[in-house]
């Protein structure tokens, strides 16, 4: 009876973390933007250019495609809806932080759940077009064997650790900038030229840098399953 109510006291007192609360309010925001998206796709004319959200929907979606076959292949054109998936919610993770949250990308869990979906479709994928020639290939030439397994291990840890570093890196940068402007608050009327400075800060290492991983990861992943199934 005792153990229960220590289980039932955890269970009720758990704490939910920054990256948790931005997963939540991206997860919720990604939601409703589908489902306008959705509703104004069912109720667009076919006969007629599409303007707005539609537009640009339109636009991503053919860019996602193009992008999949030029890297995979037709015959890998339907891996086209992850890859979007990934552009859009590792693109909106990564510059959530123009908007005061943290980057649930700068959790390892989270970029590692992503670098092993990865791993697990490149081992599917493999295996689909390749047969066991998938998993031969790791013994030849058979002097590096040990190498070519400890590789392919490695590939959903270097994939997150990847992104995961270089999102948290922007994360500890700007946090350092907001605590020394925190320090130095009793001269800010002196610091008018550095505090400009903060805004562009932020446009490099949360949009300009929160690309720039986007496009790495789904690069990467784009060669690594490409090279699973060639």
């Amino acid at each position: 009876m005792f153990k229960t109510n220590i289980l039932a006291k955890d269970l009720i007192n758990w704490n939910v973390t920054s990256h948790v609360v931005s997963i939540i309010i991206l997860t919720i925001g990604l939601l409703i933007l589908f489902f306008i998206i959705n509703r104004k796709l069912k109720k667009a004319d076919p006969l007629k250019k599409p303007k707005g959200i539609l537009l640009l929907t339109e636009m991503l979606v053919t860019m996602i495609d193009n992008f999949t076959v030029d890297m995979l292949g037709e015959k890998l054109k339907r891996v086209s809806p992850y890859i979007g998936f990934l552009a859009i919610y590792l693109f909106a993770a990564n510059t959530i932080g123009l908007f005061g949250f943290t980057p649930p990308t700068s959790s390892i869990s989270v970029t590692f759940t992503f670098g092993l979906t990865t791993f697990f479709m490149i081992r599917y994928y493999g295996v689909k077009f390749k047969g066991k020639e998938h998993f031969t290939d790791l013994f030849k030439p058979i002097l590096l064997t040990p190498i070519n397994i400890v590789g392919e291990l490695a590939l959903p840890i270097s994939l997150s650790v990847r992104l995961f570093g270089n999102i948290l890196s922007g994360v500890v940068v700007m946090s350092l900038v907001y605590t020394a402007l925190g320090l130095l608050s009793p001269i800010i009327e002196l610091l008018t030229g550095f505090t400009f400075v903060v805004p562009l800060m932020h446009i490099y290492f949360d949009l300009f840098s929160g690309f720039i991983q986007t496009f790495v990861f789904i690069l990467l992943s784009s060669v690594f399953l490409s090279n699973a199934t060639d």
